[in-house]
């Protein structure tokens, strides 16, 4: 699998994962083993999971996302946040404009972008960088942008 974290090794602590199409209906699997292949996309995360023996078995959890409980992971550093934390904030500009709120987060060849549903507007993607990003604030669920010339144009 290709993980979402920046830290694949988190891995090597999880004895018990979950994998399903939504988190809500995602089955427990017990780990077996884990081991780690770097490629050109990164790191790949290779996984044995309990009960799971063959190649066809392996194949029902093709196209399945994988989740864990936050409790099992170690905990974040001052600066950091889990990226699902931040669907649903909601943006606005340094100057208090409302923009939208954030309905999705892509990792991108150059950095990280936030996909904005904008009410009454066309969605449109701010990258995830200081240059745009003023602040994020969980405890206010808020994002605050600040917006370059053209950037939240139609």
């Amino acid at each position: 699998m290709l993980p979402e974290t920046d830290d694949p090794e988190r891995f090597l602590a999880l004895g018990e994962l979950f994998l399903g199409a939504q988190p809500e209906s995602a089955r427990p699997c017990s780990v077996g083993s884990v081991r780690f292949h770097q490629t050109k996309r990164g790191t790949e995360v290779l996984l044995t999971l309990e009960g799971v023996s063959t190649r066809e078995a392996a194949d029902a959890f093709k196209h399945l996302w994988v989740y864990a409980r936050e409790e099992d992971l170690p905990p974040l550093g001052d600066d950091e946040v889990f990226l699902s934390d931040l669907i649903g904030l909601s943006v606005e500009t340094i100057d208090g404009e409302q923009v939208g709120q954030v309905k999705d987060l892509f990792e991108g060849t150059a950095q990280d972008l936030f996909l904005i549903s904008r009410p009454d507007n066309k969605d449109i993607l701010i990258p995830a960088v200081p240059a745009f990003i003023e602040m994020i604030d969980l405890e206010s669920q808020r994002i605050v942008i600040r917006p370059i010339e053209g950037l939240l144009d139609d």
